[in-house]
């Protein structure tokens, strides 16, 4: 297993259990992979995700995984603290306007978005969820939960009424949703979802309503104590389950045997690891220099970079905030302040870059300012996580927040497939099919565990 991250370590997990003998390589000193975290004191910092949606996705994998004892806490719910997010985030619009998003309720959200944004909003919204619905009733059995499923699958999909209806291949999401949207406002709320998938709004395709879908009908969620909690009881099963988690162990190259099959990895240190199979749990990009191999992997757009600003605020200077607050701009990607309901001086503020310009502190501390968060002169500790240590950390080209580009319906649900053209390569993560998020993440890993070795 090459990375710790959360497609990676549910596949070992699942393998394991499955009497696998299961070694993992993480270059890093922890597990998590994007879903990093920041500690300064007693506080800790969520850099990566910070809201579950489709928690189902993870209950599954600690069921399935656990302790066969009547005794054992196996369950996801016996080893975190979900609590359902209300509002799920709120949205502070460049006019003034704030809309608290509601979970999972279809009449509150109607009367959210009437009251926010005038009457009529509200069923124009419920337009784009009813759409997602669609693609997801559509993509769900025939490529999510269809391990293996690719090319072929979706062209037959494409070939189907209902497919075509969901998937509208030949028109974009913007388009779509203006035979709903007369208020430039929901077209900027619309927008922030694509950039979120890794989209450009302008073509990013209709598949990606699912996402929204998805979290309203599902709800959305947070693990007290911080989402890098999750990864850290991720770990433990792992580790439960009999298998090993080497840190410090970066991967060179996934090395191959004479017929070209996958015959180990060599480490950086100059060790080499035998394996009949290895799951490669890292970015495309890097898969392909692990490979020794240059092609479209290595080639790809990226999304956007995001420099991410921990910030300490002074007790009793801090403004009630909610989970999460997205300061949409008409011209941009927004940006989005995090603060955990049990450390309200804890503030993780991610910054879109604009070009090559790194964002400054004070600009941001500005910025929140003239969308009423003021606190500046009350941030006694501000530590910026850039783009170059993003990269670093996780070799994403760029620091890309959202992994490569999305600009079409293939890109969309098409990316990396998870059994790789090498005999006994696979791989899983956000660049990896089903696609990015982090319960994308554990179904990932499913998807290679069943390619593995099938359970029914």
């Amino acid at each position: 297993m090459v990375g710790a991250g959360m497609a990676g370590l549910a596949a070992a997990a699942r393998l394991a259990t499955r009497d696998n003998s299961v070694l993992v390589c993480e270059a890093s000193d922890s597990v998590g992979g994007a879903l990093g975290s920041w500690r300064h004191d007693d506080l800790v910092f969520d850099i990566g995700a910070y809201t579950l949606t489709l928690p189902a996705a993870y209950r599954d994998l600690f069921i399935k995984t656990g302790s066969r004892k009547k005794s054992a806490a196996a369950t996801l719910e016996d080893r975190l603290d979900l609590q359902p997010l209300d509002p799920v985030r709120r949205y502070l619009f460049p006019d003034g306007t704030r809309l608290d998003l509601p979970n999972a309720s279809r009449g509150r959200l109607v009367a959210a978005f009437d009251e926010a944004l005038g009457s009529g909003a509200g069923a124009a919204w419920l337009h784009v969820v009813d759409q997602g619905s669609r693609v997801w009733d559509a993509i769900r059995p025939a490529l999510v939960e269809a391990p293996g499923a690719g090319g072929r699958e979706l062209a037959h999909l494409l070939r189907t009424a209902a497919g075509r209806r969901a998937l509208t291949p030949f028109r974009s999401l913007r388009q779509v949703a203006s035979r709903w949207f007369d208020d430039p406002r929901l077209f900027l709320l619309l927008d922030d979802y694509a950039r979120q998938a890794g989209a450009d709004p302008r073509s990013a395709p209709t598949a990606l309503a699912a996402r929204i879908y998805i979290e309203q009908a599902f709800g959305a969620w947070r693990i007290v104590g911080g989402m890098h909690k999750l990864a850290e009881e991720l770990g433990q099963r792992v580790l439960d389950r009999g298998a090993e988690i080497r840190y410090g162990a970066r991967v060179e190259r996934i090395e191959r045997s004479t017929s070209g099959a996958v015959s180990g990895v060599a480490l950086e240190s100059g060790e080499r690891i035998a394996a009949d199979v290895v799951v490669a749990g890292v970015d495309q990009a890097v898969l392909a220099r692990l490979l020794a191999r240059r092609g479209r992997e290595s080639e790809d757009a990226y999304s956007a970079a995001v420099t991410t600003f921990c910030l300490v605020i002074e007790h009793n200077a801090a403004p009630p905030m909610p989970h999460e607050s997205v300061l949409l701009a008409e011209d941009g990607p927004a940006v989005r302040v995090h603060v955990a309901a049990e450390q309200p001086t804890a503030w993780t503020v991610h910054v879109p870059a604009r070009g090559n310009q790194q964002p400054d502190p004070s600009e941001v501390l500005e910025l929140l300012a003239s969308r009423g968060l003021a606190v500046r002169g009350k941030a006694r500790v501000v530590h910026a996580i850039t783009a170059s240590d993003r990269e670093a950390a996780t070799g994403v080209p760029g620091g890309a927040a959202y992994g490569p580009v999305v600009d079409d319906l293939r890109s969309a649900l098409l990316r990396s497939p998870v059994k790789q053209p090498v005999s006994g390569l696979f791989h899983v993560g956000a660049s990896a099919r089903p696609g990015s998020g982090l319960s994308f993440a554990a179904l990932s890993g499913w998807q290679a565990a069943e390619l593995i070795q099938p359970r029914r």
